[in-house]
């Protein structure tokens, strides 16, 4: 008896009344085998599920058992393997994973069409391996990051704040932010075709301003050491644009990756937002803080010139009752960077299929959901106080 069956048996049509018999003793037993996984798969299910409700319960015991201890070697270990890959080995998993199901579902229906098999048993086998999938999917992303949710609070680990702020304290944080835009642009050779700035370095110094700005970053303690694989863009990063995704940490390898395709002014900062995730940063709103202080910090002016234009949205956040502070702040902008931030403001109305990255957003927001993140997708805007309160208590920036 197969554990988690791979295919759905095909058997001949029966020609006798004795292979009948035999047919409905088969299907029977069929019946009875796909039962008891459905329920060994559900109760599997349970007990992940307890487990991470658990965790949410101790974060504590998260923080120093799994975030700073079991992960920390984990991460490292995963890295040592991967960096031996040019390509990201995990998109390649789940390429190969989804080909299987294709070539799997063609080769099925092909016999039900002949009538070797039914469509019923199709069903009831790709239930249940989607429902195991799933289940050991999900045990794994716990173990291998996924149980970094559950961990104490940015704000606890770091002497942080999240209250939000009065009108000139905001000013002032807007200030500075539009002070560093200016400070830090730089551009090598603008496009003349779209006037946006491009990338004063190469990509591998880049990288490594990020990574030494990490290691050098004492606020994140023990995360800031070193000892990860290199990001990784993805190959499918045309898809990744169409489903609006500007990087994707893969737990299941340890690789972090970032779509290639993203405007020059925007790489930095999404790279560093995707090794904090590697770093075991796993919301969405701390992954960003952690990018946009790396990036500030970064000794290469354009790494900075992005962390800074991130802190952009502080100017959102004003924007909602005072708009004609922010007119005049955004007036301070140098027109270099003002084309680089135009340019931003419509990159994913113009590369992005709406019906694609609906979707998108859609199963991101059940994802963090499903992670305890109770505000969903609105965790990617929920960094904005952690970096107001940041920019205040920290004045020599």
């Amino acid at each position: 008896m197969r554990l988690i069956p791979l295919r759905p048996a095909v058997n001949p049509r029966a020609s006798s009344e004795e292979e009948y018999e035999e047919d409905d003793a088969a299907e029977a037993a069929d019946d009875v085998t796909a039962r008891t996984l459905f329920w060994q798969a559900f109760v599997w299910l349970m007990i992940v599920f307890g487990v991470q409700t658990f965790a949410s319960l101790a974060p504590e015991m998260v923080e120093s058992l799994y975030s700073q201890t079991a992960y920390y070697y984990l991460a490292r270990f995963l890295s040592g393997i991967n960096k031996f890959f040019p390509v990201a080995a995990g998109e390649l998993l789940v390429v190969g994973i989804v080909l299987w199901y294709l070539v799997w579902t063609v080769w099925y229906l092909r016999h039900v069409f002949r009538r070797e098999s039914s469509f019923l048993d199709m069903l009831k086998v790709m239930f249940l391996q989607w429902a195991w999938l799933f289940v050991v999917g999900f045990a794994l992303f716990l173990f291998m990051w996924g149980l970094n949710y559950q961990r104490l609070p940015i704000e606890e680990r770091m002497d942080l704040e999240r209250r939000a702020e009065g009108r000139e304290e905001a000013i002032s944080v807007g200030r500075r932010i539009v002070e560093g835009i200016n400070r830090n642009f730089t551009t090598r050779d603008a496009s003349a075709a779209t006037g946006v700035s491009q990338m004063t370095v190469s990509q591998p110094v880049m990288l490594k301003s990020i990574e030494n700005a990490f290691q050098l970053e004492t606020m994140l303690g023990r995360a800031s050491q070193g000892g990860f694989s290199d990001p990784k863009p993805l190959l499918l990063s045309g898809a990744a644009t169409w489903l609006d995704i500007r990087g994707v940490y893969i737990p299941f390898t340890g690789e972090a990756t970032y779509n290639e395709k993203l405007m020059d002014c925007d790489l930095p900062f999404h790279i560093a937002h995707i090794k904090a995730h590697q770093r075991g940063f796993a919301r969405e709103d701390e992954a960003n803080f952690i990018a946009f202080v790396v990036c500030i910090k970064s000794n290469e002016p354009y790494v900075r010139y992005s962390g800074y234009l991130h802190g952009m949205k502080v100017l959102d956040f004003l924007a909602k009752s005072d708009m004609q502070d922010v007119q005049a702040l955004r007036a301070m902008i140098v027109p270099g960077a003002m084309a680089d931030i135009q340019a931003r403001e419509t990159f994913g109305a113009r590369s992005k299929s709406p019906v694609l990255s609906g979707i998108s957003d859609g199963a991101i927001n059940i994802y963090l959901r499903a992670n305890r993140i109770r505000g969903g997708l609105k965790n990617f805007v929920e960094d904005t106080p952690l970096i107001v309160n940041y920019m205040l208590k920290n004045p020599e920036r």
